[in-house]
């Protein structure tokens, strides 16, 4: 027996609506608008174009449907589709603790099943739930990525788990539908090296996928390999050069903060970690004259960039995907336009001439004070030294803690707002906010995919 996989199905069948606090609720209903907003603003963009050209209306069987067009297709795909939307602008959420996770990558995986299944608001929020804390518990531990993995088994997990409560499996079964969600599906971090291509965005979604197909093929009495995690080839062995993790999953829900409270949404189109700096940009930008720069240093953590810090690519990114991870390139986007939208990413505003004249301005350290702190706690410090030698600094610090206090619903109804102006009407988002809002009295979540209609 897998003691890890026992654990992991424990949680997902122990796990009621009950055991989720008002807050958690609240957090997770946030991060569905945020989920939704960043969806609909990324459906014309090229790799969610060439995934719908995939996605096949189905006439028979298990169907969901796609956001925007509202075409019926199998739940996977649906799934797959989805997701894509969700991780094109890259402005979803994330968590950062031993590797790096976009839990809501998963969402899109409960949703079709939901919708497929005829299931209420209250389901889909346990799924959501279920969905965040078994991804966050696992890049809490387990530091895949440092050992050159990438994250589509941790969102398959994740997505297998949430569909197998929805479907109802029974314990056996849910077993089963982890290990079919795991094993075939372990992905190289080269998706994350170097020039950044469109699979950057799509590595999620693919596990999203794979989650709703493993569930499916469980339901129906596919069995899979034991030994997931433990086994002589398992997860440990292969992936973390036979070291074994213990997930920090809850067995006492009393008093429990919620992975779903815990993540940091995204108000920038950008890595997660070039998140904060952005905010230290603004702040630098309204103390200085930009013309009167001398010199850049900008300062962050040692864990988020120092494999990044000198390639040529960062600082001179010809992909959208390579500029959002850029630091030097966020930043001095930051600095000259006060922000960074989905629009400017679009239309390669990484790529103009003022903006690589100020990286080259740019030089990056990262301290020990910052790396000490991480990833429980985001620093940047940015100092300019201006042309007549004087020194101007700005420093921000975000924790783990700041996450929690803020249940996200405000900066999720404003993201939806400003990111839908142009595809939804006023009384549609009014009435999208509303139905998620009462998301647990809703009898079946069809609703939530009608209200995506572009």
């Amino acid at each position: 027996m897998d003691t890890t996989t026992d654990k992991l199905v424990t949680l997902a069948r122990s796990l009621r609506y009950e055991d989720l606090s008002p807050i958690a609720i609240r957090a997770a209903k946030a991060r569905i608008i945020s989920t939704i907003a960043v969806s609909l603003a990324a459906y014309n963009m090229e790799p969610v174009r060439i995934a719908r050209k995939l996605a096949q209306p189905v006439a028979a069987g298990p169907a969901a449907r796609i956001y925007g067009s509202l075409v019926a297709t199998t739940p996977e795909m649906a799934a797959f589709v989805n997701s894509a939307m969700v991780r094109c602008l890259d402005m979803s959420d994330s968590y950062v603790m031993e590797a790096v996770t976009h839990p809501a990558d998963a969402f899109s995986s409960v949703l079709a099943v939901a919708e497929a299944e005829n299931l209420s608001g209250r389901e889909l929020l346990v799924a959501t739930a279920l969905i965040y804390e078994v991804q966050c518990r696992f890049v809490q531990a387990v530091p895949y990525n440092h050992r050159g993995w990438d994250q589509t088994p941790v969102v398959a997990l994740g997505a297998a788990i949430g569909c197998a409560r929805l479907l109802g499996l029974d314990a056996a079964k849910m077993r089963h539908a982890i290990s079919l969600a795991v094993v075939p599906n372990i992905a190289l971090n080269q998706t994350r090296t170097g020039t950044l291509s469109m699979w950057k965005g799509m590595a999620g979604p693919q596990g999203a996928r794979a989650g709703v197909f493993a569930a499916y093929l469980a339901r129906e009495g596919m069995t899979g390999p034991d030994g997931v995690f433990e086994g002589r080839y398992g997860v440990w062995h292969q992936l973390m050069n036979g070291q074994p993790y213990e997930l920090p999953l809850p067995t006492d829900f009393s008093n429990y903060v919620f992975a779903v409270q815990q993540t940091m949404i995204k108000s920038f189109p950008t890595r997660f970690n070039c998140q904060v700096p952005v905010f230290t940009a603004q702040k630098l930008r309204k103390m200085i004259d930009l013309d009167e720069v001398a010199s850049l240093t900008i300062e962050s953590i040692r864990q988020a960039f120092a494999r990044w810090m000198d390639l040529p690519e960062i600082w001179k990114p010809e992909t959208r995907e390579t500029a959002d991870h850029s630091l030097p390139c966020t930043v001095a986007m930051a600095l000259i336009d006060g922000t960074i939208t989905p629009a400017m990413m679009e239309n390669g505003r990484f790529m103009d001439a003022d903006v690589l004249a100020l990286m080259a301005k740019c030089k990056l350290e990262l301290p020990d004070e910052f790396a000490e702190l991480a990833p429980e706690t985001r620093c940047c410090r940015i100092t300019a030294r201006m042309k007549n030698g004087d020194i101007v600094v700005a420093e921000t610090r975000r924790s783990l803690a700041d996450d929690v206090a803020d249940s996200g619903w405000t900066q999720a109804s404003d993201k939806l707002y400003a990111l839908t102006a142009k595809l939804l009407d006023a009384g549609t988002r009014k009435t999208l906010l509303a139905w998620v809002d009462t998301l647990e009295r809703q009898a079946e979540v069809r609703g939530l995919v009608d209200l995506t209609k572009l």
